[in-house]
């Protein structure tokens, strides 16, 4: 047997690779492959016979200290995932090849990453391999984060440790034991880079989208690592997440970086790295500080929610992990939105409900939701941001293990305030799908070629209505695109799409539509080009008010000014006070406020009474 781990999980061209080696072969020699559109070898590196050590194996938590061999990496050589092929060579020279066509084998295969250096091209993706969960499952020599954890109590935060200085993460080692094979595709584990990334990688490569590559462990290390990209890419399972790459991640999205979660049960333990960054700990279990009678998990659900991030939760979703599960797709709502542009899916439709590979599982987040209207919309709870718009629902019936009655695959998109998008798969499966399924590629497609480019910020429905960005159905808005650091602005050509309603008139930065009679989502995007090239875009989803809801707004926004004309701590009107006390509140200069605020109210009620009457 013949085994290895680097001592490094990725490195730069022109850098040295360490792999650790241990082979009861007398020699070993290497091959180094690339993912791209096919498995590649990479034919600059001689593969020549080294000596080999047959070494034990170690302990979970601690580096296993085999014996380091070095390789200088080709400056030219792309960004990627690369695989290691090692080659046992017997004492009368013949040689045992693993399976050169596939990057997973338990034995016999390492994994390294190569990072890009040096000026991005505008529209490069950033693909992160969960690198993190992958170590986490790893079970090569005895310990992983789950029925075989190994307890650390030597760390600054104690918990579940294993090193990553072993044979294993993301191909080369064993999975977690009990682990169920996938009864759709069994020819690779869960938790292994070939069954998760390598059917998106595969298509990202063939399309011509030519990523960069990154691991989690970079992500931790550099916070800077992000700043030259537009959109970041995590796949599949990227389900443990350190403090750091939480950081870097939120100050990405929040200076208007966009993001595609292809993926599920994202983000959801919380991990630390230690030992010099070679091992993290996961404390899964503790007692609580405060009631040591409960147990908590150091889950980003409990400590801080996800959701906030991703707009969902694994809370809120659920998981199938063993055998063929329930056949579920999603089912879409606002099917004018630009992420189902081409796939002829209309409004109420399933995708994704294929027996023979369903897109829902095996594990997968939602977001609370209450329906208003016949749509999806979500409450907010646990922090999912109020711009969040749902594109899909799966609900999850019997069979399924979650955590709360009603729960379901949430499916959405939404923009911060800095204009960066984040997209929600929402499932572990989108990545395996996207080679198999006509929709799910087209989703990608689309969700890709716009979110890989500069976003743009886009302010609207205006005027505001209370503060707020708000309009209601059959009104006219406006919206406009924010062109600060587009420069020159001059030579820059918009292509506005609006969807759910009318264009009333689109020029230069702003555009003006007439919003439907019934409330119903509305998007509106741009498109900026430079000499017929694209180099930035910008969307905005909302759901519009009914008229109802908007004169019931209005009142209660007429109220809150009576109440409180100029200083939120000093009400006219406060429950802490007896009335007479406030007497000398009301001055001459808060009169004529007063009473044009008290003829807005009379309006306002009149409108409302009017709507009432009406519904009724």
């Amino acid at each position: 047997m013949i085994r290895a781990y680097p001592r490094f999980p990725s490195l730069f061209p022109g850098e040295t690779l360490v792999l650790h080696v241990s082979t009861d072969s007398p020699q070993f020699r290497v091959e180094f492959y690339r993912q791209g559109a096919e498995l590649e070898r990479m034919p600059s590196i001689l593969s020549q016979a080294l000596p080999g050590s047959d070494l034990p194996e170690g302990p979970p938590d601690l580096d296993w200290g085999w014996t380091g061999y070095q390789w200088a990496i080709p400056a030219n050589w792309p960004s990627g995932v690369y695989v290691v092929m090692l080659v046992e060579i017997a004492a009368d020279g013949s040689e045992t090849l693993p399976d050169m066509t596939t990057s997973y084998a338990p034995s016999a295969k390492a994994l390294f990453v190569l990072r890009h250096r040096g000026p991005v091209a505008p529209g490069t993706p950033l693909y992160k391999v969960s690198w993190a969960t992958w170590a986490a499952y790893n079970a090569t020599g005895y310990g992983s984060f789950y029925s075989d954890a190994m307890w650390s109590r030597d760390e600054a935060r104690p918990g579940f440790k294993v090193t990553w200085r072993r044979p294993g993460c993301g191909t080369g080692g064993l999975i977690m034991r009990a682990s169920p094979e996938d009864a759709y595709d069994p020819s690779s584990p869960r938790q292994t880079f070939e069954h998760w990334d390598a059917p998106l990688v595969r298509w990202l490569e063939d399309e011509g989208y030519e990523p960069h590559y990154c691991t989690d462990w970079d992500l931790h290390r550099d916070p800077a690592l992000l700043a030259p990209y537009s959109l970041l890419l995590s796949v599949g399972h990227d389900e443990y997440w350190s403090g750091a790459m939480r950081a870097a991640i939120e100050a990405h999205v929040g200076r208007g970086g966009n993001v595609a979660f292809l993926t599920g049960n994202t983000a959801y333990y919380r991990i630390h790295f230690t030992d010099d960054d070679t091992a993290i700990t996961c404390a899964k279990i503790l007692p609580a500080a405060k009631d040591p009678a409960r147990w908590v998990r150091d889950s980003w659900t409990e400590t801080d929610p996800e959701s906030r991030l991703l707009g969902v939760t694994t809370a809120f979703g659920g998981g199938w992990w063993d055998g063929l599960r329930d056949t579920l797709g999603y089912s879409i709502q606002h099917a004018d939105h630009w992420a189902f542009a081409g796939t002829g899916l209309g409004e109420g439709d399933v995708f994704g409900d294929d027996p023979d590979f369903p897109l829902i599982g095996y594990e997968v987040d939602g977001a609370a939701f209450r329906w208003r209207g016949g749509r999806a919309v979500p409450t907010g709870e646990l922090g999912t941001p109020r711009d969040f718009v749902i594109l899909g629902v799966a609900e999850l019936g019997e069979g399924w293990f979650v955590s709360r009655p009603g729960a379901a695959a949430t499916m959405g998109v939404y923009a911060t305030p800095q204009g960066g998008i984040v997209f929600q798969a929402a499932t572990t499966d989108w990545p395996i799908l996207v080679p198999r399924n006509l929709e799910v590629e087209t989703i990608t497609r689309n969700v890709v070629e716009r979110l890989r480019h500069r976003s743009v910020r886009i302010l609207g429905p205006l005027p505001t209505r209370g503060g707020r960005m708000l309009a209601a159905a059959g009104e006219t808005a406006s919206f406009h695109v924010d062109l600060a650091g587009i420069e020159p602005a001059g030579d820059v050509d918009l292509r506005w799409q609006v969807s759910g309603a009318r264009l009333v008139e689109g020029r230069g930065p702003q555009v003006r539509i007439e919003l439907p009679a019934a409330a119903d989502y509305v998007t509106v995007a741009v498109e900026l080009s430079r000499n017929a090239a694209v180099i930035a875009f910008g969307s905005r989803t909302f759901l519009p008010m009914t008229e109802d809801e908007a004169a019931r707004l209005d009142v209660l926004t007429d109220l809150r000014e009576l109440a409180i004309p100029d200083e939120p701590s000093n009400p006219m009107v406060s429950g802490a006070f007896d009335p007479f006390e406030r007497r000398e509140i009301i001055t001459p200069v808060h009169l004529p406020q007063l009473e044009e605020r008290a003829a807005r109210l009379q309006q306002s009620l009149a409108r409302l009474a009017r709507t009432t009457r009406e519904e009724s």
